[in-house]
């Protein structure tokens, strides 16, 4: 696993030891296990209340978001979190396809006509040994042996 995750795990790990205990226990053990097992143990986050005042890595906010959108908060809003994700998940679909169009890919290219290539190849004539002297260079390669 990456080292930047490993440390995100870290500071999940100290944010989950500032809530309050019944919120850390709607978090499943196994979901906590993981974080434990792979949390950095050579970072050291420092991390306070406010949360909002401290400088929170970009995965660690993402790893929060999740926890609460799949254990903390209720049935309603967690639907409404998993619509507004896969709305903005189409949204960047779409950007992406409308930029690497399969149909436009070649649309918009100019033909680079400034480049010229000339090349010299002279051929070389091959000329095959005759049938008796083919002959001739077998039974010579019979008494070398």
């Amino acid at each position: 696993m990456k080292e930047i995750y490993k440390d995100a795990f870290a500071e999940v790990n100290e944010i989950l030891k500032l809530m309050p205990k019944s919120m850390v226990e709607k978090i499943p053990n196994g979901f906590q296990q993981i974080i434990q097992d792979e949390k950095s143990s050579t970072y050291i986050p420092n991390i306070k209340e406010p949360l909002e005042e401290c400088s929170l890595l970009e995965e660690t906010t993402i790893i929060l978001a999740l926890i609460y959108r799949d254990f903390l908060c209720d049935k309603d809003e967690k639907e409404r979190l998993k619509l507004r994700d896969a709305q903005q998940i189409k949204e960047a679909e779409d950007e992406l396809y409308e930029k690497y169009n399969p149909d436009n890919l070649f649309k918009n290219r100019t033909p680079n006509k400034s480049i010229q290539v000339e090349e010299n190849v002279s051929l070389v004539k091959y000329e095959e040994d005759k049938w008796y002297k083919k002959i001739w260079n077998k039974i010579l390669h019979l008494f070398k042996k």
